[in-house]
């Protein structure tokens, strides 16, 4: 029998939570652990994120953000599986299972965006999944984001992409993007509207906005265009020499045409090597971002509902980047 420890987060001490953390991700530095309450939204009902111990040492990790789901008149909390990672030493051993098993008797429904690896195992575990949510990249400089390219290094070539693409938005209207306020929090709140009444949809009311976007440790990198009461929220994502613009969220009245390639436009402008943006509503950009640069993301559930199940089944007809933790994945880590 295995003899090992599960405790909460907020349990653990922070000294070897931070030892962990530098062993599992690349550059992990000390903010990430000032700013963990934030990663995790801890406080915001009881759910937090679980490790699991052995010999006194945390060999793993279970993150969860939590968030609430609406279904035609009925609210239903439920938590994002995130950060799950076992130390490779203990890998294949039955701690990931243990771990998943002790994570799901946190929360009756559960949700996530998971790699391969972790969709095999919450299969295993009887989840269900779906391919319904895309990844898109609308590349500008792609002499910095294709990799046969990018060896070439050719600046010349950037400029001249960059020329030609202002030339075909010459007619566009161009944009200059604000930092987000809690007045345009109260704006999104008013603007942000229900789906399909029959689908599940994620809530996102004020108290959300804030914290997704005001408290974050990158409200200074948060970007807010709005035109004739379209918006679009981006976050401008530095990694790796790679200057790119996450769209983070789009409010309910956006199209393919209008304020999407007005942030084209201002990303030209300032230097985005790529556009990134996630939607289940494949339609609304298939004229605007390259089909060639989709890619489908794995969505995994679990729920005691029935309702609720046959409803996830088909996705969430609102999960944006601004969801889960897929805009900030790569965090300094």
């Amino acid at each position: 029998m295995k003899t090992y420890i599960i405790k909460k987060l907020s349990e653990t001490d922070k000294s070897q939570l931070f030892d962990f953390y530098k062993k599992v991700y690349n550059n992990v530095d000390k903010s990430f652990i000032e700013n963990i309450k934030w990663y995790y939204r801890i406080g915001y009902n009881s759910y937090e994120p679980i490790v699991i111990i052995v010999n006194n040492k945390i060999i793993g990790h279970a993150g969860l953000i939590p968030n609430d789901i609406k279904l035609q008149s009925k609210k239903y909390s439920v938590i994002w599986f995130i950060d799950f990672i076992i130390l490779p030493e203990y890998r294949a051993k039955g701690y990931g299972k243990i771990l998943t098993l002790e994570w799901m008797k946190i929360c009756p429904h559960q949700i996530t965006f998971c790699n391969n690896s972790s969709l095999s195992l919450f299969k295993k575990l009887n989840w269900k999944s779906n391919s319904s949510t895309n990844r898109i990249i609308y590349p500008i400089n792609y002499f910095n984001v294709i990799p046969l390219l990018k060896d070439f290094r050719l600046n010349i070539g950037d400029d001249l992409v960059r020329y030609l693409l202002k030339r075909k938005l010459k007619k566009t209207k161009l944009i200059i993007p604000v930092q987000v306020s809690e007045k345009l929090i109260r704006e999104l709140v008013r603007t942000d509207q229900e789906f399909e009444k029959n689908k599940a949809t994620l809530i996102r009311d004020e108290s959300w906005f804030r914290w997704r976007i005001l408290e974050t440790p990158y409200s200074k990198d948060i970007l807010f265009f709005e035109e004739n009461n379209q918006i679009i929220i981006g976050h401008v994502f530095r990694y790796k020499n790679i200057k790119r613009l996450n769209i983070i969220y789009t409010n309910f009245k956006n199209s393919e045409k209008n304020i999407f390639e007005t942030v084209v436009k201002w990303s030209i402008d300032n230097q985005i090597d790529f556009i990134w943006y996630v939607t289940t509503n494949i339609k609304n950009s298939n004229s605007l971002f390259s089909m060639f640069f989709k890619k489908k993301l794995n969505f995994a559930f679990n729920t005691s509902s029935s309702d609720l199940s046959r409803s996830l089944e088909s996705g969430l007809t609102n999960a944006q980047g601004i969801d889960s933790d897929i805009d900030y994945i790569l965090r300094d880590r």
